[in-house]
């Protein structure tokens, strides 16, 4: 069978992917291979449990891709001949094509623990069956543990804890929740929504046994102490599926990833690569960096269809600046760019500002709540390294505004002079913004050390 374009990978990459190419070039024919036939959308994946009353709500559709004629093959692809531009599939069929993309995400990467096959533990899957079975054996859980205490640990124990008659811990060996993602006191804050909901915090401690025969029981911390489980979920993280690349020959990096350029491009020069499964730059070390994230995958995605059959934009992913959001319990939490503790690690010099305001004026208005928001800033030039928020909802947007701010390289001064649209029921008070307000904190704190003899 042969096509013009093929892409293997039915996630965010992928389609975005299949989409772009088809606008961009609509007289070439495009396959999308996937091989989870009832795909799920990855971001809403731990509110399946009880947020959601059918889980087939969170079904990834092939609307889009119908309606723009991609021909969809639910299938695996378990060889490529880059030589011959020939992608062999488990069910025997061979497809020829001008030009491929792999876009095959991450696979789970379960930590190395006596036990992690007992059943009763269970990995994070992207596929509708798996997650009503996950879904199905949490609800009737009494007891449930979690190993990490990342996004996907803290999201599904706040989604977990929603249901009052059952016991949520985490187990997270670094010293704090999302420690790579906040700052301490955004940590701290996290910390304190899920104890109030409930879960129980296990913090610097590392798992070293998951107890339990036909079923699990429990596990075993290093410092000797056992929780007891019904359930345990493994949310640790993962490692780019690259092995069909490798095997193809293809340009690997030392963190497993497939190696991309730009563009996109693979050191092969008619095969591209976007999404999870693709090297991740860091924006400000250019260093390879472990962030996974749809949003990047979509942005990589549109810049490989856009320029298949040749650069027609010069749209360079400059670097993954790390944007995230989430909510825990009543709050909204987001970050992007660097904190002060990946400054330090980076040795960047920075400063840094910090406001609180009600994101409603007067905050007296029903609804009202705390909006905070913390900016870094680099040392003498001012340039906008990062920032982090908490609050209610609107939190979600205000990253986005700072993420523009970060790969526009915006200055404290320019961010201090920011005009903005205010109103009584959706933003803080223009007198008081806190993203002005930041700024204008760090940037005071630049003057007075200039000033200095």
């Amino acid at each position: 069978m042969k096509k013009d374009i093929v892409i293997i990978g039915g996630g965010p990459a992928g389609v975005i992917t299949a989409l772009t190419a088809k606008s961009v070039y609509p007289e070439r024919s495009v396959c999308l291979v996937k091989d989870i036939g009832d795909g799920v959308i990855p971001c809403a994946i731990p509110y399946m449990i009880h947020t959601m009353s059918d889980p087939g709500a969170n079904l990834m559709t092939n609307t889009p891709l119908e309606k723009a004629e991609i021909e969809i093959l639910v299938d695996q692809a378990i060889d490529l001949d880059a030589a011959d531009k020939t992608v062999a599939l488990a069910s025997g069929t061979h497809l020829t094509y001008d030009r491929l993309v792999l876009a095959t995400g991450i696979i789970p990467l379960p930590p190395s623990i006596a036990g992690i096959q007992t059943p009763g533990v269970f990995t994070i899957e992207k596929s509708l069956t798996a997650m009503v079975k996950l879904r199905e054996r949490c609800r009737g859980a009494k007891r449930i543990v979690i190993l990490g205490g990342g996004f996907i640990g803290a999201e599904f124990a706040d989604e977990l804890a929603r249901n009052k008659s059952v016991e949520v811990h985490i187990i997270e060996m670094m010293p704090k929740l999302l420690f790579f993602a906040f700052d301490d006191e955004y940590c701290e804050m996290i910390q304190n929504e899920l104890t109030a909901a409930g879960v129980h915090l296990h913090l610097g401690q590392r798992a070293v046994s998951i107890n339990g025969g036909r079923q699990v029981t429990g596990i075993t911390l290093e410092n000797g102490d056992t929780i007891a489980a019904d359930v345990v979920l493994v949310g640790t993280g993962g490692k780019p599926n690259s092995a069909l690349a490798q095997k193809a020959g293809l340009r690997i990096t030392s963190g497993g990833a497939i190696w991309v350029d730009a563009y996109m491009r693979t050191n092969i020069s008619h095969i591209f690569a976007a999404g999870d499964c693709a090297l991740k730059r860091d924006f400000f070390t250019r260093k390879e960096v472990p962030v996974w994230l749809a949003s990047t995958a979509t942005a990589e995605a549109r810049i490989a269809g856009t320029n298949i059959y040749g650069i027609r934009v010069s749209r360079q992913i400059q670097g993954t600046i790390s944007a995230f959001s989430t909510k825990i319990g009543n709050t909204a939490f987001a970050s992007a760019g660097l904190t002060c503790r990946g400054c330090s690690l980076e040795e960047f010099r920075w400063v840094s500002g910090n406001s609180v305001a009600p994101d409603r004026h007067p905050g007296s208005l029903p609804g009202a709540k705390a909006m905070q928001v913390k900016l870094v800033f680099a040392d003498r030039a001012g340039t906008l390294l990062g920032g982090q928020a908490a609050g209610g909802a609107s939190v979600g947007e205000l990253i986005n505004a700072i993420a523009i701010g970060i790969q526009k390289k915006l200055n404290v001064r320019e961010l201090d002079m920011l005009q903005i649209a205010t109103h009584p029921l959706l933003t803080p008070a223009p007198t008081v913004h806190p993203l002005i307000n930041a700024a204008h904190v760090a940037l005071s704190k630049l003057r007075e050390r200039a000033t200095r003899p």
